[in-house]
């Protein structure tokens, strides 16, 4: 059978099955994973939040594409897409972050858990740190805090503690505070919270990485990848790096070939409006995030939407 011809009045079911972002999505994944695979567990994540289809296609297609170059799936478990408005938002899972954790190569164990007041726990920092948690085995009580632990492969290990206090002045100030894994998997969310702090002080500084904290809808709430790290008691000072002139990062391969086959849809008209309105004079002079807003509004006027 040849291919489905696109039309405007695509249903975001329908777009996102098209050979069109099918190619899109193989083109980002990484070889394990097979677009049809990730293009069938986006379809039941739509199924299992209705609200997914009512965002606008530009903002779920986003968070796809974006998904797909972090080689992590929308299954609930490691990445969850969740309806903001009618925006689509990305929550990456603590089991997401952990994934790409250990793509840097140079983490050999990761933990984090929930500690509840009726668990025996005990922790310091200090030239005798420690940290000592022993769940109860029932009746384990009312979570009080939680916290991460990370041994490095040269034998190295540190640990990062939050009070439910702290958690939860995270999880008030999310996007997703009132739906989605914050009410769903308060666990998982509260682990994912302290290792992202925990984060600030290991070797995870891969561009993976500083692309999922920046597309982590809980990004803003805490961590910054600008921010300047403060000197904590037996903790060591991570070394800056020294300031360098930003280069914004080119188009992607991915990228192109979208905006390529939006622009065919578009017309050359539209097409050459919307480059001049970002100053540029082709497809290939954009930048990552310049071709984000191109992709968006592409999208908008290829399949009709406002």
């Amino acid at each position: 059978m040849g291919e489905k011809k696109e039309t405007k009045d695509m249903t975001i079911r329908e777009l996102i099955s098209s050979d069109t972002y099918k190619r899109q999505f193989a083109m980002a994944l990484p070889k394990h994973l097979k677009a049809e695979r990730f293009v069938r567990i986006a379809l039941t994540a739509i199924t299992r939040t209705p609200k997914l289809a009512n965002c606008t296609q530009a903002s779920l297609v986003s968070c796809l594409l974006d998904l797909s170059q972090l080689g992590l799936e929308p299954d609930g478990r490691k990445a969850h897409l969740i309806p903001y408005g009618d925006k689509c938002t990305l929550i990456i899972d603590y089991k997401g972050l952990v994934d790409l954790a250990r793509r840097s190569g140079e983490i050999a164990d990761i933990h984090a858990d929930v500690v509840c007041d009726k668990d025996l726990f005990d922790y310091s920092f200090g030239t005798d740190g420690k940290l000592v948690h022993k769940p109860a085995l029932n009746k384990r009580g009312k979570p009080i805090a939680a916290y991460s632990f990370v041994r490095l492969k040269d034998g190295s290990s540190s640990y990062e503690v939050m009070s439910l206090d702290e958690i939860e002045a995270i999880h008030k100030r999310s996007k997703a505070a009132k739906e989605g894994p914050w009410i769903t998997d308060w666990n998982e969310m509260a682990k994912k919270t302290v290792f992202r702090r925990h984060s600030k002080w290991l070797p995870v500084s891969s561009e993976l990485w500083q692309k999922a904290i920046e597309k982590d809808a809980d990004t803003p709430i805490d961590i910054n990848p600008d921010d300047v790290h403060v000197e904590q008691p037996g903790k060591p000072e991570v070394k800056q790096p020294e300031s360098i002139e930003h280069k914004p990062e080119p188009i992607t391969p991915a990228q192109k070939k979208t905006l390529e086959d939006l622009a065919k849809k578009a017309g050359d008209e539209k097409t050459f409006e919307i480059l001049t309105a970002l100053k540029v004079n082709s497809i290939d002079e954009l930048s990552t995030e310049q071709a984000k807003e191109a992709i968006e509004k592409l999208t908008k006027v290829a399949f009709g939407k406002k």
